[in-house]
């Protein structure tokens, strides 16, 4: 019976082109390596390879066994990754997401719906949650767009306003709306790790100096203590209270507003069913 190692030991053969270099790749000794490939051809009952004194190449037929024994090797790599997929799918529910608070939002309607799963999350860049959700690593993405894609589905199920936050002393607290333009310039705090907004907050606020914060208490410490404006929403202020200390401000642009979409493969609905019928 071949032996799926003798498979590998053959195509390192074929690769490194001789015993020795192919023995340092595979970390085994090159007597080991000679030895396997002779009990593959016992195996086959066919000659592999042209010997002569000093030197061992592949015949025809050895060729051709590197073929099948490549296809082998690739086929049996994308079973264990499929079936480790699979069985991925059976225990965690994946989520990646463009922002926080959405993802806040469906972890714990994950939970909610899947109480004997382990609820996974994440936030990543646009196209690397795209690209996750093609190659399975995420059981739904959330993105601020609608798709019109044959393999994905999408379905829209919430939306953030942005704010300004502002202490009370600050020139601009008694306005009842305010741009990103004439905040632009300006010193603010914001929080790292929010997907998209942090993109939008560069690109329509190119003047302004943001002093990121990695830790969360950190950042509501400064908020409380500082005079620097910073960011909210409606979801983080139903969630977690309105400041004392600051004036909420509505952003008036389009770029502060978001409607987020829950998008998932069109294969995978069926599972999904319980979990979207609580989304909408």
């Amino acid at each position: 019976m071949i032996e799926f190692e003798q498979l590998i030991h053959l195509v390192a053969f074929y690769e490194h082109q001789t015993l020795s270099e192919a023995a340092k790749h595979l970390h085994i000794s090159q007597p080991v390596l000679t030895r396997s490939m002779q009990k593959l051809e016992e195996v086959m009952g066919v000659t592999l390879f042209q010997r002569t004194k000093n030197r061992i190449s592949f015949n025809e037929t050895g060729f051709m066994a590197v073929e099948y024994a490549k296809r082998i090797i690739n086929d049996t790599t994308d079973m264990k990754k499929q079936l480790q997929l699979f069985d991925r799918t059976l225990h965690t529910f994946s989520i990646g997401s463009c922002a926080p608070a959405p993802n806040i939002h469906l972890s714990q309607r994950a939970s909610q719906t899947y109480p004997e799963k382990t609820i996974q999350s994440e936030i990543k860049d646009m196209d690397v949650l795209i690209q996750g959700l093609k190659d399975k690593t995420y059981t739904i993405i959330i993105m601020p767009y609608d798709i019109d894609d044959e393999n994905i589905e999408s379905v829209p199920f919430m939306e953030e306003q942005l704010y300004f936050s502002l202490p009370f002393d600050h020139p601009y607290a008694n306005k009842s709306s305010l741009s990103l333009k004439e905040m632009d310039g300006q010193k603010m705090l914001l929080m790292s790790n929010i997907g998209f907004w942090n993109q939008m907050h560069q690109r329509t606020m190119p003047h302004t100096k943001f002093l990121i914060q990695q830790d969360r208490s950190v950042f509501y410490d400064l908020i409380e203590l500082s005079t620097l404006p910073s960011f909210t929403s409606d979801f983080m202020m139903n969630l977690e209270g309105k400041p004392n200390n600051r004036k909420i401000i509505p952003i008036v642009d389009e770029e502060a507003h978001a409607t987020f979409y829950c998008w998932y493969l069109k294969e995978n609905e069926n599972n999904l069913k319980s979990f979207l019928y609580h989304l909408v």
